[in-house]
């Protein structure tokens, strides 16, 4: 099968809302886990938290970098710098969106 040709904008924008889900999602975990269980963690919980640390930087690290690195590994430098500029880019957006609806 093949794909068309995406914009490096689109898929910036289809970047930055992986990671946004993604970080929607354990946010909820996180949420979810104060509600069951709102005492200080056992030895079990922080060895969950750090293991959860280490594969949320693999995930959104894998979301973010990933195809950029695939393409610089394909000498098309350019492209990926101007992908991983368009992903920054809508972060940041998103990130001044969220704090204006939760300071409103």
């Amino acid at each position: 099968m093949k794909f068309k040709k995406c914009s490096p904008n689109l898929i910036g924008l289809l970047q930055s809302l992986g990671v946004i889900i993604y970080c929607t999602l354990l946010g909820g975990f996180f949420w979810t886990m104060g509600k069951i269980n709102p005492g200080m963690p056992g030895i079990s919980g922080i060895v969950l938290m750090l293991f959860l640390l280490v594969f949320s930087a693999g995930i959104t690290g894998l979301l973010v970098f990933g195809y950029p690195a695939y393409l610089a590994i394909n000498n098309k430098i350019k492209e990926a710098l101007t992908i991983l500029t368009y992903t920054f880019l809508y972060s940041l957006l998103i990130i001044l969106i969220v704090l204006f609806f939760v300071f409103i």
